[in-house]
């Protein structure tokens, strides 16, 4: 997966969660406020971890990509 990939995850989770927490009830039918709500800072919680795999998969694609040129130059 590249690093585009997990940066969009990142920005869905943000939108889902925000969603879930605030039309919950509504949207995904959840019983009550309180379960809305806890269900939209779980989801939540899955942009932090998104956005770092983003950031490990960028190192990782800089670097192939440096011993990639470097082997091309000599």
């Amino acid at each position: 997966m590249s690093s585009n990939s997990w940066y969009l995850l990142m920005i869905f989770s943000i939108l889902i969660a925000v969603t879930a927490f605030v039309f919950g009830t509504t949207v995904f039918g959840y019983e009550s406020d309180q379960q809305a709500r806890e269900v939209g800072i779980f989801v939540g919680l899955w942009a932090p971890t998104f956005g770092s795999l983003g950031i490990r998969v960028q190192f990782n694609e800089l670097y192939e990509n440096k011993i990639k040129e470097m082997r091309s130059n000599g």
